[in-house]
């Protein structure tokens, strides 16, 4: 699931508010069709400010923390319920952590025989956007790791470098504990390093290994372009395989007219004919690269060629 649409599901927008505060946040409307989508930082902290606006909930961000329990985000999710304890479960947090974000770093480290520290940090951006990331950050954190062990863990003290909002209430809720610090040095959150050593209800050293080895051979997540050729280009890949692909079709799913889509591309030096056969390329090497085992007159109905003699002769062109 992409992060944005499960601010969106989660927070409570639904319908044509949901469209409206995506183009808001700047995010293309296909995005939210699409469920691997990176987008950049900038835009997802907006998206942030617009939802806790929008439901008039200033504790949202804990709201949907709370809610984050396993599977949401796929293979980062079961390499950490796989793992055989919880910190052994935080360390794989730390470092798959690009499958799911490149904007929060993560770190754990003992403070003593007793606790260790988890540090969060938010590596781009700044506002009301940055501290509702951070808070649902540190939400996620804790939810996931009671939902991994089956126990209902407190955290020893949690730390917000954002000030104090004017009720705590939610979060001493939340985080099962009085001890939480605003306008501290750092985000973090202590455990206790009893804690820590739990197993986890779905350890599985087997499958361990075997979704570590998936994970080091996927290509990285998708982004979010922000030219119009990086956007075709991720329409494309959405759209090849679900019926013919037009540019009539791509413009209406990008919310634009036809003529005003070509202009862009000419304006970046590109065309649609151009733009089709690079995703259609894209498409072909990345299923035969993953190994589908699909016929060649299937392959080809999936990126629009009516039969696999059709698609040898396009792979051809390709190649010069």
């Amino acid at each position: 699931m992409s992060f944005s649409n499960f601010i969106l599901d989660h927070g409570g927008v639904a319908g044509a508010a949901r469209q409206r505060l995506a183009r808001a946040a700047d995010l293309p409307e296909w995005v939210l069709a699409s469920g691997d989508t990176m987008v950049p930082s900038a835009h997802q902290l907006r998206l942030w400010e617009l939802v806790e606006y929008q439901v008039g909930d200033p504790d949202v961000a804990l709201r949907i923390g709370r809610i984050n329990t396993m599977s949401r985000f796929g293979i980062h999710d079961y390499l950490f319920g796989t793992a055989p304890t919880l910190g052994g479960g935080l360390a794989l947090s730390e470092h798959y952590a690009d499958l799911i974000t490149t904007n929060i770093g993560f770190a754990i480290a003992g403070e003593s025989e007793d606790v260790a520290n988890a540090d969060v940090r938010l590596l781009n951006g700044h506002g009301r956007g940055q501290q509702l990331a951070m808070q649902f950050a540190l939400a996620a954190v804790v939810t996931r790791a009671r939902n991994a062990t089956g126990r209902d863990i407190h955290p020893v003290r949690v730390r917000f470098r954002q000030s104090a909002p004017r009720r705590r209430s939610g979060f001493v809720e939340l985080f099962g504990t009085r001890r939480i610090d605003f306008g501290a040095p750092t985000d973090q959150i202590t455990f206790r390093t009893a804690d820590l050593a739990l197993p986890m209800r779905n350890a599985d050293p087997v499958l361990a290994e075997i979704l570590r080895r998936y994970a080091a051979a996927q290509p990285p997540p998708r982004r979010l372009e922000i030219t119009w050729t990086g956007q075709v280009h991720q329409v494309l890949l959405t759209l090849l395989g679900d019926g013919r692909v037009t540019i009539d079709r791509a413009a209406r799913y990008m919310a634009t007219s036809t003529r005003s889509l070509q202009r862009r591309l000419a304006d970046e030096g590109t065309t649609w004919t151009r733009e089709l056969d690079r995703a259609r390329s894209a498409l072909v090497e990345q299923r035969i690269h993953r190994g589908r085992h699909e016929s060649r007159d299937s392959l080809a109905e999936q990126v629009g060629y009516s039969d696999s003699g059709a698609l040898r002769r396009a792979r051809r062109r390709w190649s010069t």
